[in-house]
């Protein structure tokens, strides 16, 4: 019997709380080097990417315990994917803090095979740190239908993988986020629903700013997929009538053995 993922959840705006409980909970299994994956898929701010408010706070909360790094890479669409990241607010706010911010795309890249026979190349970084913590925005997603924990580990990949994945259909894609799951495993996730994207996961692709009201936390991404999902299918017109498993990567992913559709919810307001 497949057992039940905890997720932890706040309904509150202000995320200092909200974290300082769920480092609480998991600092025991962070290690001492620390690698912090926000989405910072273009120059666009808060929600399109991980609001630098949470991230700011996270990092104060952090840097007393352990070893700290940040890094993305933007989306593979852009006329120039480094100035987007250089330029923005997480960036700097990582730059203020003290901590060393990676673009991926300029770093080490590494190549493995995924059991679904593909060989995929990502940062190094995935591998040189002893966890890696995922701060995902919970929004729609204009290929895929929604973006949460398990897509956000997709801006470990080269850009020419990123371009490959996204502009050969959703199969391709698919098979590519559950792939770069099973090689780079974050200890932990921090997805934020307080505001989110409907339509699309850009507002340059269409997308439109919506509330959610809602952080939520765990170390099981098909899980929090799972439930990010039903709030998402709440206020998403192309989720309504759905199931999670008829967004592809998501039941490629269970499938895989990458987590639990079951999830045990527990309020830490």
């Amino acid at each position: 019997m497949t057992e039940s993922a905890k997720i932890y959840f706040s309904k509150k705006s202000d995320p200092r709380p909200f974290l300082e409980r769920v480092v609480e909970i998991f600092e025991p299994a962070l290690k001492s080097r620390v690698l912090l994956k926000p989405n910072l898929v273009s120059d666009e701010p808060y929600p399109t990417t991980t609001d630098p408010v949470l991230f700011r706070e996270l990092i104060k909360l952090l840097k007393p315990l352990i070893s700290l790094a940040a890094g993305d890479a933007s989306a593979a669409d852009l006329p120039n994917p480094h100035s987007a990241l250089k330029g923005h607010g997480l960036a700097k706010t990582a730059d203020d803090e003290g901590v060393p911010f990676y673009d991926f795309y300029l770093e080490k890249m590494i190549e493995r095979k995924s059991s679904q026979g593909d060989t995929l190349k990502f940062s190094a970084l995935a591998e040189e740190y002893e966890c890696i913590i995922s701060l995902p925005v919970l929004k729609a997603h204009i290929i895929l239908l929604l973006t949460g924990a398990l897509k956000n580990q997709v801006g470990f990949l080269s850009r020419k993988d990123r371009i490959g994945a996204h502009f050969r259909g959703v199969p391709r894609l698919s098979r590519s986020v559950a792939g770069i799951n099973e090689l780079v495993k974050p200890g932990l996730f921090i997805v934020d629903f307080r505001e989110t994207l409907i339509n699309s996961n850009e507002v340059r692709h269409g997308g439109r700013k919506a509330k959610g009201g809602m952080m939520f936390a765990g170390s099981d991404p098909v899980a929090l997929d799972f439930f990010g999902f039903s709030l998402l299918r709440e206020i998403e017109p192309k989720l309504m009538g759905k199931s999670p498993e008829e967004i592809s990567y998501l039941d490629l992913a269970q499938r895989s053995g990458l987590g639990s559709a079951k999830f045990e919810l527990i309020d830490l307001d």
